[in-house]
């Protein structure tokens, strides 16, 4: 064999060699990229085409009896934007330009950018322009721990947390006219809530998180949001073939309806806004209820709160001081005590009890002496005496247990968080305790202990429990969940307890009653009237507590309302006969005309007019 023949056959082993090398490596090349790192590298493979998204479902409404939005959602869309991709990143790939003088004019150019961002930026989101130009510095300092001081990418600032899709769309507009790309900005959809009526039932409702019950229901009414995987392809296409599917499936909130009437919560809206106007007090509470199931048609207190402006919360006004505070009643209690007095036998509507000459006994006065009065007589004129004679009468232990049987004591509504039990007079009590705890200084209470005890008297002696919440709709499967009505139950032995209370709490809306102010014309109106002076320090003040608690028609009542309005000044009206009772009387005229109630006398409706 020739030399050169030797040359070629040796360049083709060399050739071969080589060959089987490549083929070798290429083989375990696939080796390592199939086999040893398949699962890292089609991991890094498919979250270059596979992206998460979500969809925030809405929040529960909260509605009235008939579906008329309390609190609802507003879609809004939270701007924000990532400086250093807005001023910076348009321009890396100018820097690998070799054109002269293009690298020099680059801060120009950023700088230009910058200002022109920023000023569409305050334009369409009403914002100061020198702030958001200042807030687009792509970078910021950071001083390590040795003191050396280095660069850092700015990449977050909020442009506006709440903006209005028209808002959003006019800047879009805005950017694509001056030729301004969005890269870098971010719209994230959101819902916040909607507050149709203000202040309406903002101490009931709260804040999510904060108290009410937003927060009290937030296991209902809390969103279930959405997620889902999805593989694109290049083109941003939704790959058919690809492993698409759903992480979470969401649901909207459960929408909850309480027992409210928006139209009867606007009327007790307005009433105290004038009765505030007028009497400038402390504090008012207010509830209005059906006494037949114990339905709360309307609530509210002063001072309250706007939950769209957050800076009108004070320490006090946010809490729900309507089942938060308790406080002494005063004379709103002695029906309670002469309903158990002739529930058990110890008096007649025609017993005589001695109320004095001289309007002084035992610590207690009276504007007069009364003389010799019958127990509905002592309730019209609100005799102190008469009730701390009748409280004697009774004994302490009757007297503790009249407090008692009528859930004094006891909360009214469990939902409310940091609900007030009240305080009831230790026992044994002592005489003196005894007759103050008749006229509504031993005890404290809360407006919404008052309405339930008011509803038995204005119901045969039958007590519901009060409601609030009426019905729930099921945000994921649409099913309507009733609450169901507690159980009722009776206090007296004698049916007829109840309506001679009521005949006699009739007397005190007369026109020699105390309670005259309440009076409605054609309708008998049941209630009483108290007075309370308030203890600062140990000593009572020269402030005043002002009630009434009623209910309407008296002889069939649709409509209860219990009032106190507390921080009066001596100086000024101060009773429940001409501070409480005439609010009572204007909520409850305009409630009758609402609800279509008939009179017990059309006649003098119709001589009205």
């Amino acid at each position: 064999m020739n030399q050169a023949l030797r040359q070629v056959r040796s360049r083709i082993w060399c050739l071969v060699v080589l060959c089987l090398l490549f083929a070798g490596a290429l083989v375990y090349r696939f080796y390592v990229v199939q086999i040893l790192r398949h699962e890292e590298l089609l991991a890094k493979a498919q979250s270059s085409y596979t992206s998460s998204r979500s969809q925030q479902k809405e929040r529960g409404k909260i509605l009235d009896v008939n579906g008329n939005t309390l609190v609802g959602n507003m879609p809004r869309i939270t701007v924000t934007c990532s400086p250093y991709s807005v001023v910076e990143e348009p321009f890396l790939h100018l820097e690998k330009s070799l054109k002269a003088g293009v690298r020099e004019r680059l801060p120009l150019l950023r700088e230009s950018r910058r200002r022109r961002v920023a000023a569409i930026v305050a334009e369409c989101f009403d914002l100061d322009e020198n702030k958001v130009y200042a807030d687009l510095e792509p970078w910021r300092e950071r001083r390590s721990e040795n003191g050396s001081v280095s660069r850092v990418k700015r990449h977050y600032i909020m442009i506006e947390k709440y903006a209005a899709k028209e808002m959003v769309e006019v800047f879009r507009q805005k950017m694509r006219e001056a030729d301004l790309h969005l890269g870098g900005f971010n719209f994230e959809n959101i819902y916040i809530r909607h507050y149709p009526h203000g202040r309406m039932l903002s101490n009931i409702i709260g804040l999510a998180g904060l108290g009410g019950l937003e927060s009290s229901e937030s296991e209902f009414l809390e969103a279930q949001s959405s997620s889902e995987t999805i593989q694109r392809s290049g083109k941003d296409q939704v790959l058919e073939y690809g492993d698409n599917h759903i992480n979470q499936a969401g649901h909207d909130g459960d929408d909850i309806y309480l027992t409210i009437h928006e139209m009867i919560q606007a009327i007790l809206e307005e009433e105290l806004d004038r009765a505030q106007a007028e009497h400038e007090p402390w504090r008012i509470y207010a509830v209005v209820i059906d006494p037949s199931n114990g339905n709360i048609l309307a609530i509210s207190q002063r001072p309250n709160f706007d939950p769209v402006d957050r800076s009108t919360i004070r320490q006090d006004n946010f809490g729900n001081a309507l089942a938060g505070n308790a406080y002494e009643p005063g004379s709103v209690m002695k029906p309670f005590f002469v309903a158990k007095a002739l529930d058990m036998g110890v008096i007649t509507q025609d017993t005589i009890i001695d109320c004095g000459n001289t309007g002084e006994w035992f610590g207690l006065k009276d504007p007069r002496g009364y003389g010799e009065q019958n127990p509905g007589y002592i309730l019209k004129k609100s005799s102190n005496i008469g009730m701390g004679k009748l409280s004697l009468m009774m004994g302490a232990d009757m007297v503790a247990q009249t407090l008692r049987d009528f859930r004094f004591g006891q909360r009214a509504m469990p939902i409310f968080s940091g609900e007030s039990r009240g305080m009831l007079p230790r026992t044994p009590m002592r005489d003196l305790t005894t007759t103050r705890a008749a006229i509504g200084y031993a005890e404290l209470v809360t407006v919404l202990q008052l309405a339930r005890a008011y509803s038995a008297l204005a119901c045969g002696g039958v007590m519901p429990e009060l409601r609030l919440l009426d019905r729930r709709r099921d945000g994921e499967n649409g099913k309507m969940i009733e609450y169901p009505y507690p159980a009722e139950k009776q206090l007296f032995n004698n049916p007829g307890t109840a309506q001679t209370v009521t005949e006699m709490l009739i007397s005190v809306t007369a026109p020699d009653g105390t309670g005259r102010r309440a009076r409605i014309a054609g309708y008998d109106v049941a209630g009483k009237t108290g007075t309370a002076q308030i203890v600062q320090n140990g000593r009572f003040s020269d402030w005043y507590r002002a009630s009434f608690c009623g209910f309407v028609p008296a002889r069939n009542p649709r409509v209860l309302m219990a009032i106190t309005i507390e921080g009066l000044p001596y100086s000024k009206p101060h009773g429940g006969g001409n501070v409480a009772a005439p609010v009572f009387q204007r909520v409850m005229s305009r409630v009758l005309r609402y609800l279509n109630v008939p009179p017990d006398y059309p006649e003098q409706l119709n001589r009205g007019r």
